[in-house]
């Protein structure tokens, strides 16, 4: 009898931790090359092990700093799965699933916010309407990100932000072809006219050998969309324009010297 009751004892306990872990939220490894374990919450910390991407992970516990590494803020997780148990940068983590994700998204971590990033520098907004703006960032010379972004007022001074969806944007090294990345009213081929809310161009130039002061005189040979997005009917998520060839692009130009195509 009495060994019995040590043997059910044991099996409670067992079964409560196991119901306690199961109610750990789960996330899922939203980086092609997988995400490393650390021994601790910092770069430089020992390597545990990886978890392949689309790796389901469940958190432990919350490291209360931000921390800012390869363009992203994101908090530090402990996590367990069965690739090891440490620590992973919350930058790379999805709590969706990334299957399921929206289409065209790379990154969604459901980061909701009260402060503005200090690490991101806003370049543009794109007002959708009074909650729903797309909001370009720029982390550093390499990385540029769009955020498709919730604005919540709480009070007459605190505003909470929440991340729908988010385009990381990787720069390649710069180039004479490759002079500048910007946002363009645009519209897409067909009968509707969709709107493509976010466009990412590439400017060929070439120098006219013209010098002004201690600058080359630039003229613009052609523009190319690389890639553009539209918005859901549902208003939801961001969402690819396959075809780019015929967008039309309203762009400023005051001496009526650009030419706007797409191929």
């Amino acid at each position: 009898m009495i060994r019995f009751l040590k043997y059910f004892i044991v099996a409670f306990y067992i079964t409560f931790l196991l119901g306690c872990f199961s109610n750990y939220q789960s996330a899922y490894v939203n980086n092609g090359a997988g995400l490393r374990i650390r021994s601790a919450p910092k770069l430089s910390s020992e390597r545990m092990g990886t978890v392949p991407y689309k790796g389901e992970v469940k958190i432990l516990e919350k490291d209360q700093r931000l921390a800012h590494i390869d363009g992203f803020e994101n908090y530090w997780y402990k996590i367990k799965s069965e690739d090891g148990e440490g620590w992973v940068f919350g930058g790379y983590l999805s709590f969706k699933h990334p299957d399921f994700l929206p289409p065209g998204s790379n990154s969604y971590t459901g980061l909701v916010y009260h402060h503005r990033i200090q690490s991101l520098k806003l370049i543009r907004t794109h007002f959708i309407n009074q909650e729903l703006f797309l909001n370009i960032y720029e982390a550093d010379p390499k990385h540029i990100f769009a955020f498709l972004e919730r604005k919540n007022q709480i009070s007459e001074n605190l505003i909470e932000w929440r991340i729908l969806h988010a385009i990381t944007l990787d720069i390649p090294q710069k180039d004479e072809e490759i002079l500048n990345r910007v946002t363009a009213q645009c519209f897409t081929p067909g009968l509707d006219g969709k709107e493509v809310i976010l466009a990412i161009l590439k400017i060929q130039m070439r120098k006219t050998g013209v010098t002004i002061g201690n600058h080359y005189e630039m003229a613009l040979d052609k523009l190319k969309i690389r890639k553009a997005w539209t918005l859901s009917e549902d208003e939801l998520f961001l969402q690819p324009v396959m075809k780019t060839k015929g967008i039309e692009c309203t762009i400023f130009d005051p001496g009526n010297q650009l030419k706007a195509i797409s191929e």
